[in-house]
């Protein structure tokens, strides 16, 4: 009887170098394309948390005589030194608490009490303090609460939006809109003054977007160079602001962000 035996040919060096090579290339050219379909699903979340948010903002002013809720709540048990964030003027109609964070950052805090609200004050969803929700005297300085049908143009005013805090990305803070306008760009997570820098530097993780709800309840993304004044020092960022001269109307889109010292732009 005759065996016929069959030779086994194996891959050469040159061979297994060439397909692992391609595989590397493969995987170069995939990874951060997941990456970025990971970062979009996430700005989709934070879009759909903005949206919750300013759905129970208009079911507030509804229940207050058309009134904006106010970004804080300092009578007790609350005070000035431990005020209680927006959220709970919102907790009654909102269905989660799940809803104030940047999906992409994640909670900044593990606990979420209902006896102190502290927490409420680093979330990562503000409300537009001083453009939308109230605005001030000048001078005085006294400050009362805007009502949404008197405001200019509400579907181009942003009323929540991302931020973030210089010294703990991870956090967020609330924020005036004149100062959010004219970030300084230089170093920007050392700068001393660190209220110009909130929206900027949460912006800057969506692609240097800065996520939004407006105030008819729509929301969306703006590049934060069509709406800010950037700048290289805070001196700048301070004449950008109107902190010396508040009684000339600043350069940056007000539409978008309101005016402090304006009820109604």
């Amino acid at each position: 009887m005759s065996h016929k035996h069959r030779l086994v040919q194996a891959f050469t060096l040159i061979e297994l170098l060439v397909v692992i090579a391609i595989i590397a290339i493969l995987a170069a050219i995939l990874f951060p394309v997941f990456a970025q379909a990971k970062a979009a699903a996430k700005t989709a979340v934070t879009l759909s948390n903005l949206k919750q948010v300013a759905a129970a903002g208009l079911m507030y002013s509804a229940d207050v005589d058309d009134v904006v809720h106010p970004h804080q709540l300092t009578t007790p048990p609350f005070s000035n030194a431990n005020p209680a964030g927006y959220y709970i003027y919102l907790e009654p109609y909102a269905k989660s608490r799940d809803i104030l964070w940047d999906s992409l950052r994640g909670k900044a805090v593990a606990s979420l009490s209902n006896s102190d609200y502290v927490w409420t004050n680093f979330v990562t969803i503000s409300l537009n303090r001083n453009g939308w929700s109230s605005w001030e005297t000048y001078p005085g300085f006294v400050r009362s609460y805007r009502t949404m049908s008197s405001q200019e143009e509400p579907s181009k005013r942003c009323a929540y939006v991302i931020t973030a805090r210089p010294d703990n990305l991870i956090q967020g803070y609330n924020f005036t809109s004149d100062e959010a306008a004219c970030p300084v760009v230089v170093n920007p997570t050392s700068v001393t003054n660190t209220r110009f820098q909130r929206v900027y530097l949460a912006a800057g993780a969506h692609k240097d977007q800065i996520v939004t709800a407006f105030g008819d309840g729509h929301v969306g993304k703006v590049h934060r160079a069509k709406v800010m004044i950037f700048n290289q020092t805070v001196a700048e960022a301070e004449q950008c602001a109107r902190y010396y001269n508040p009684d000339v109307d600043p350069d940056f889109d007000t539409t978008f962000w309101g005016l402090w010292k304006d009820p109604v732009r």
